[in-house]
């Protein structure tokens, strides 16, 4: 089963050569080449909390002996792999 792949933009092209670079009629087709995956592709995010939420953080992480970030970055993985479990069991 193959999805079908949507080459539109979501948002107007903002001049003529964004416009002519944005339509699928006008690219090479028989030209096109395999690119490689990024082999660590990830994610950076930048989350913000108040101060004293911060505070709260920052010593339940010091009390688990790493940083906050760190602690964050378990937190989430955590829930992560509690979903796929939940997910499989269902």
């Amino acid at each position: 089963m193959t999805e079908q792949i949507r080459y539109e933009s979501l948002v107007p092209p903002r001049n003529e050569e964004e416009r002519e670079l944005m339509d699928p009629d006008s690219w090479d087709w028989s030209s096109t080449e395999v690119g490689e995956p990024a082999p660590n592709a990830g994610a950076v995010l930048s989350v913000r909390f108040e101060r004293e939420e911060f505070f709260v953080l920052a010593r339940l992480a010091r009390e688990e002996g790493i940083g906050p970030v760190e602690f964050l970055r378990r937190l989430a993985l955590d829930r992560i792999s509690a979903g796929h479990a939940r997910k499989r069991a269902s």
